[in-house]
């Protein structure tokens, strides 16, 4: 599992997303974008590089995103 925020330095977010999905090796792993942006054109971008989630932080708890990584992963102990 990956978990990256959109604004990061050298390499944003979305464009991590995108290497990670474009590479072979590589394209299986979830990926979670969180960020502080809550526009629908950057949640739009974000999963269109290949995000499987696009949360802002604004707008979640602890527990959304613990059912997020759920989600992704599963359960630790099943």
């Amino acid at each position: 599992l990956v978990i990256t925020d959109v604004d990061m330095p050298r390499l944003d977010g979305i464009e991590l997303a995108t290497l990670i999905k474009k590479d072979e090796r590589l394209k299986s792993l979830p990926v979670m974008i969180v960020s502080y942006k809550d526009r629908e054109e950057d949640r739009k971008r974000g999963l269109d590089a290949g995000a499987d989630y696009y949360l802002t932080k604004g707008s979640f708890h602890d527990e959304t995103l613990l059912q997020a990584v759920v989600d992704l992963i599963g359960e630790a102990n099943q």
